[in-house]
């Protein structure tokens, strides 16, 4: 007896076939596709890598600029640098009033004369030799500072020509004092251990060589 469950074929049909999961693997064209799609990646990873390594006209024209930009402020500092330098060094030798670069009879007096109008009366004091520092002790050199004051917050009016004889030399200054008088300071100055030294120096008036004053 036949099953009623069971229901036979019919007389042209035939056994199930199973579902082909990968029909579309079988699709005419589609080699062709995917070989051109891993043709596309291709490419596009390389020209990716080309650029990233081999910058375009726009990425060399940058890096071109910064490397000119950074240049020119290197150059800047430097000029910078150089400039300040050369303002000190000039500052440093005309006015330092402690004269240790002082290379020449006219620059020490000079440098005296500059430290007494600012009224740094110690380096003033030290510009003298070790002779004159001996015979004339700086609170004496300094009361008589103070006392005549006015004669030495001057103004220089004109510079005698220098005498100069082996070590030593001469040099007279002009001045027009604070109080409109005007005086003649004549220095005698030496050479010893490189460099020059006041080893004395008279201060008076021009109307008068009476009113004499060694300082």
């Amino acid at each position: 007896m036949d099953d009623p469950l069971n229901i036979p074929p019919g007389p042209h049909e035939g056994p199930l076939e199973e579902p082909r999961e990968n029909a579309s693997e079988s699709a005419p064209g589609h080699g062709m596709e995917s070989s051109l799609q891993s043709s596309v990646g291709f490419v596009s990873r390389v020209a990716s890598e080309w650029t990233t390594q081999q910058p375009g006209a726009s990425g060399m024209e940058e890096a071109s600029r910064r490397r000119n930009l950074r240049h020119n402020l290197l150059l800047l500092l430097s000029l910078t640098l150089a400039a300040f330098v050369l303002a000190a060094w000039i500052l440093v030798r005309l006015d330092s009033p402690f004269g240790i670069f002082s290379t020449s009879p006219q620059e020490i007096v000079r440098a005296q004369l500059l430290a007494l109008d600012r009224g740094q009366l110690r380096p003033a004091y030290d510009m003298f030799s070790a002779r004159y520092r001996k015979q004339v002790s700086f609170d004496v050199w300094h009361e008589m500072i103070v006392t005549h004051w006015r004669m030495f917050h001057g103004k220089v009016l004109r510079t005698g020509v220098l005498a100069q004889t082996g070590p030593g030399a001469t040099l007279e200054i002009h001045l027009r004092g604070a109080d409109e008088r005007e005086y003649r300071a004549r220095f005698t100055l030496i050479r010893l251990a490189g460099r020059w030294w006041i080893d004395d120096v008279h201060w008076a008036e021009e109307a008068s060589d009476q009113n004499t004053l060694r300082t």
